[in-house]
């Protein structure tokens, strides 16, 4: 086997396992402060999502299996409010909270993750993999709940629906990312560090003889961490240095991604304390690449038409 071809295996499997072990030791961390201008504090989320991309056969639900095993970590294969979120069972009248709240401080695995077309399922999955919170009013009765776990909750009091969670999203998919439009997809696509891998039969073979091999590595952070004003600033500059602006698409996909990109940085910098800028301007790539592809065939398609 060539040399060139184990090494390509090898190196997609050190990407993932690298991305991976970082997600699931992200949702350890409690609290993730910046500090701006004037040591000014800001609170981001500090929950790291990723999104693998690979046709059928690269081992994707391998990979999911075993970072469940090694975290205890629930497999799904679809984002929808209610199994989010959570549904009323009829006949106790009582909410039955959904993943967000069971996996809370862990990771849920979405594998062959379906992109469905309800916009109240987007708009939930979306406001959850930002900000982790979600309120609504219930349009029937309810029996009232009250769960707590630290600083994190569940509630449903007077038919009004209050969540708060942590939970970190590695989702796997075979779907080609330029087959799919709209901005929220596009909003999807930029709130996680995507990455797009596939492997030949020779690849495949060498995995299955153990020749590679995926492997969570153990991160101990700080449930609270700090990035100080210099070293922010230093984050800010080398992603803003780092993004392409050449072409017009390249400047609006900079600046659509300029602020999440540098918030995954911010977010890997809090578990590894002196990541390598050659890493993440791997990161920044990825990001990129993947963000430039969403919609490519519709748009092939619509020019074709005139």
């Amino acid at each position: 086997m060539p040399r060139s071809q184990t090494r390509t295996a090898k190196e997609h499997l050190d990407n993932i396992s690298r991305l991976t072990s970082l997600a699931v030791a992200s949702a350890k961390i409690r609290k993730l402060t910046l500090y701006e201008e004037k040591n000014k504090p800001v609170e981001i989320r500090p929950q790291l999502h990723i999104l693998l991309r690979a046709p059928t056969g690269a081992m994707k639900s391998t990979i999911l299996r075993l970072i469940r095993e090694q975290t205890g970590s629930e497999i799904v294969d679809e984002a929808t409010r209610a199994g989010l979120v959570g549904t009323i069972d009829q006949k106790t009248m009582q909410v039955v909270p959904g993943s967000a709240w069971t996996q809370r401080r862990k990771v849920l695995l979405f594998d062959e993750f379906r992109f469905r077309r309800k916009t109240d399922d987007w708009t939930v999955f979306l406001k959850l993999l930002e900000d982790q919170t979600y309120s609504r009013k219930l349009g029937m009765f309810s029996v009232p709940m009250m769960l707590e776990d630290g600083d994190l909750y569940f509630t449903q009091k007077d038919g009004q629906l209050n969540l708060k969670t942590r939970i970190v999203y590695v989702i796997a998919t075979m779907k080609r990312f330029e087959s799919h439009s709209g901005m929220e997809f596009k909003a999807f696509v930029n709130r996680c560090v995507p990455y797009e891998y596939s492997f030949n039969l020779d690849e495949i073979e060498s995995i299955l003889k153990g020749g590679s091999a995926f492997n969570l590595a153990t991160y101990k952070p700080d449930e609270e961490v700090e990035i100080k004003k210099e070293t922010y600033f230093r984050i800010l500059k080398f992603v803003r240095h780092n993004l392409p602006t050449e072409t017009t698409e390249d400047e609006a996909a900079s600046e659509e991604n300029y602020a999440r990109t540098v918030g995954d940085i911010c977010r890997i910098h809090a578990i590894e304390d002196n990541t390598s800028w050659r890493f993440a301007k791997k990161i920044i790539g990825w990001k990129l690449h993947a963000y430039k592809s969403v919609g490519i065939w519709h748009k092939k398609k619509e020019a074709a038409k005139t």
